[in-house]
C-alpha cells in the first residue's frame, strides 16, 4: 500500500519542528507507521549545506547544494512511501523556493520558476503542504533569545521569504495554517486532516 508524503512550511518562528513532533508523537499514539524526516538532512550532505549557510556562500551554489541533499533525500522518502509509512519533513522543496527564492531576488528574472525548474528532477512531490502562517514580526519575536542566530532571521528577509511562502501556497497541495494559535492547537488541526488522508 503506497504511503502519504506530508511536508510542514513557513518561515523561522512560525513552529515547524516543535509541531511536527506534536504531530509525529500523537498518530503513533494512534498506531499510524510515522518517518520524521527533515531538510536538510541529518547526513554529510546536510551539513554541507548549513556549512554553507553559515559562511554565507552565494546564492547558487547554495542551491546546488540543497538539490545534492534533496535528491538523496529523495531515494529515502521512495522508500519509505513503498513501505506504506507516512513521511512527515520539517522543511522540504517549498523552502528552497522560498528562502533561496529570496536570496536570489535581482540575480535571476523569475528566481522561484528558476528554482523550481532546476529542482524538478530531484523533488518528490508532496500529497499534501502545510503552510504554517505568521506575520514575520511576530515569528521573529518567538525566536528573538535564541543562542545562536543565521543570517535568515532579519525582518525584512523574512517579508521577502513569507510573500514567496504566500505565493506558492496558492497551489492546491498547500493547507495554510494559522500559525499565530498555540503549537498544540496548530498540530492537533494538522493531525486531524493528515488522519483523514491516511489509506485505510
Amino acid at each position: 500500500m503506497p504511503g502519504l508524503f506530508a511536508t510542514i512550511e513557513g518561515i523561522d518562528g512560525s513552529g515547524k519542528t516543535t509541531v511536527v513532533a506534536m504531530i509525529s508523537d500523537a498518530l503513533e499514539a494512534s498506531g499510524a507507521s510515522v518517518v520524521r524526516t527533515t531538510e536538510p538532512t541529518k547526513t554529510w550532505r546536510g551539513d554541507a549545506v548549513k556549512w554553507a549557510i553559515e559562511r554565507d556562500v552565494d546564492p547558487v551554489s547554495e542551491t546546488f547544494l540543497f538539490l545534492a541533499d534533496r535528491e538523496a533525500h529523495g531515494r529515502r522518502i521512495r522508500a519509505w512511501l513503498a513501505e506504506g509509512k507516512l513521511v512527515l519533513s520539517d522543511r522540504y522543496a517549498d523552502s528552497t523556493y522560498a528562502y533561496q527564492g529570496a536570496r536570489l531576488a535581482g540575480k535571476k528574472e523569475d528566481p522561484v520558476a528558476w528554482l523550481q525548474e532546476v529542482s524538478r528532477p530531484f523533488v518528490v512531490i508532496p500529497h499534501v503542504t502545510y503552510f504554517l502562517s505568521i506575520p514575520p514580526k511576530a515569528a521573529l519575536a518567538r525566536i528573538r533569545d535564541r543562542a545562536k542566530k543565521v543570517r535568515f532571521e532579519e525582518l525584512s528577509f523574512l517579508a521577502a521569504v513569507d510573500a514567496n511562502y504566500r505565493q506558492l501556497a496558492r497551489d492546491p497541495r498547500f493547507l495554510t495554517v494559522d500559525a499565530t494559535k498555540p503549537a498544540e492547537v496548530v498540530a492537533a488541526e494538522i493531525a486531524r486532516d493528515l488522519t483523514r488522508r491516511l489509506p485505510r
